[in-house]
């Protein structure tokens, strides 16, 4: 939601993305040294590499998501983003070699059948995520 209303009256996708990423690397360091110990920090060529990909993929996943709450309504977003959790449980299974736990599959198909709700509300009612202007505090036009 705070994104969504961010990414709006910036009015610039990419510009409050790179804003936010800026903001998170400037602070984790410190907080992580404080919590931790700095030597952590320091990894091996393939395990940076590795960090940096996944830094970068997440990046361009969260810069998509942003592009998305700045046209779209926020609720129906913000449902597709939670999906993930499913890609992420199968990931895990297939390609991690986890085990797929009753809770695991349940907390799946939560979130699965929270996203099929909120696509198909049948255009019956506007909400106040497909009112313009209404995630902005401001009423709907008659």
């Amino acid at each position: 939601m705070t994104d969504g209303i961010g990414v709006r009256l910036s009015g610039a996708p990419i510009g409050y993305t790179v804003w936010m990423c800026l903001l998170w690397g400037v602070m984790a360091p410190p907080v992580y040294a404080v919590l931790r110990d700095w030597r952590s920090l320091f990894r091996g060529a393939r395990e940076t590499a590795v960090a940096a990909g996944g830094g970068i993929v997440s990046l361009v996943a969260y810069g998509i998501v942003i592009f998305a709450m700045s046209l779209g309504p926020m609720g129906s977003v913000s449902a597709l983003r939670e999906t993930s959790v499913v890609f992420a449980a199968l990931i895990g299974r297939f390609f991690l070699r986890e085990r797929l736990t009753a809770w695991r599959i349940g907390a799946c198909c939560v979130v699965a059948l929270g996203a099929i709700l909120i696509s198909h509300n049948g255009g019956a009612r506007r909400t106040a995520s497909t009112v313009p202007g209404a995630a902005l505090g401001h009423p709907p036009s008659r």
